[in-house]
């Protein structure tokens, strides 16, 4: 979350927006938003029924959210997908703009 922070003013270049989605309660996510100093939004899930829309739910067998970026369309249509295969397998920033960065070139 705070590897993108780092990117989120790129994101608004592109006219892109980031939303994060956190299993904690709403309480919680405010919290990490504050204590990490994240200026994106960080919506909270606690039943997880976002994330097992997006079929990421418990993928490591640890009754979580795999760690996964989904790059949507203003028509909310995935265009881009990573799927982590580890609690620490994400795509790092510049894979994360060049995907952002194709897309808004179409």
């Amino acid at each position: 979350m705070v590897e993108l922070e780092e990117i989120y003013s790129e994101f608004q270049k592109y006219n892109a927006e980031l939303v994060a989605i956190s299993m904690d309660s709403r309480e919680e996510t405010e919290e990490l938003m504050r204590e990490l100093g994240l200026n994106y939004h960080v919506l909270p899930d606690p039943t997880g029924k976002v994330v097992k829309k997006y079929g990421v739910y418990n993928l490591l067998g640890d009754g979580v959210a795999t760690p996964s970026i989904f790059i949507m369309s203003s028509e909310k249509s995935v265009n881009w997908k990573y799927i982590g295969e580890s609690i620490s397998d994400r795509p790092g920033n510049e894979t994360v703009l060049s995907e952002i960065r194709k897309l808004s070139n179409k």
